[in-house]
């Protein structure tokens, strides 16, 4: 089999088959391409979840190597929290078995004790890199910058209750930035990501799309 036919003529069939499938569902009101949409859905769900197990194991394999390039104290507390907090979860699915594990006691103990608390100080961590950021952004150096600067400006006044409560106008103010040139800027941007996403759908099943046929 040459390689021609590995690498681009067989995943352009594979997704032209089972794309313009589940396209001509929205458009011909046929039962069988209804059924067949139905079983497309169970189908890439299935991959979906099996993707995780694939996605944990490369997780595990990339933490380790990185531990065995980088052998300080740091990224020891970093890694061993990483499989330590996976021991834990896979632990407790085995013994209660799955789904009733994630219903029980013991991992509801350990999202509410364990993962929320890692989850918010991640937050708060990149809380700090984004005011690192909007530092470096917003500097008055040109009229760009300083639009930019006066609507985060008061985007954010308009969020502390402090300035709210004692400053007059900032409320008004803030909800007039999220409701012109914010939604203005959403807008656009969506528009444009959706004529993309159209774009490159488009290509992909007619077989034009590099970035889908020759992943490495």
């Amino acid at each position: 089999m040459s390689t021609t036919l590995i690498r681009r003529d067989l995943p352009v069939l594979i997704i032209a088959l089972f794309g313009w499938g589940i396209v001509a569902e929205l458009f011909v009101p046929w039962p069988v391409l209804t059924q067949y949409k139905n079983f497309m859905a169970t189908f890439t769900t299935i991959m979906g979840n099996a993707a995780f197990g694939i996605g944990t194991f490369y997780g595990v394999t990339a933490e380790y190597n990185m531990l065995k390039r980088n052998r300080t104290l740091p990224q020891f507390i970093v890694s061993g929290s990483f499989f330590a907090m996976l021991i834990m979860v896979v632990g407790v699915s085995f013994i209660y078995g799955f789904p009733n594990a994630v219903l029980g006691n013991e991992y509801k103990w350990f999202t509410y004790n364990f993962y929320t608390w890692q989850a918010q100080a991640q937050y708060g961590v990149m809380f700090l890199y984004q005011c690192g950021a909007v530092y470096r952004v917003l500097r008055l150096r040109s009229m760009e910058t300083i639009v930019i600067s006066f609507c985060g400006l008061a985007f954010i006044l308009r969020s502390i209750p402090l300035f709210v409560s004692f400053i007059p106008g900032v409320m008004e103010l803030g909800d007039w930035v999220v409701g012109a040139p914010s939604l203005g800027g959403t807008r656009a941007a969506t528009l444009t990501t959706s004529i993309g996403s159209l774009v490159v759908g488009l290509r992909a099943l007619i077989g034009k799309e590099q970035t889908t046929l020759e992943v490495r």
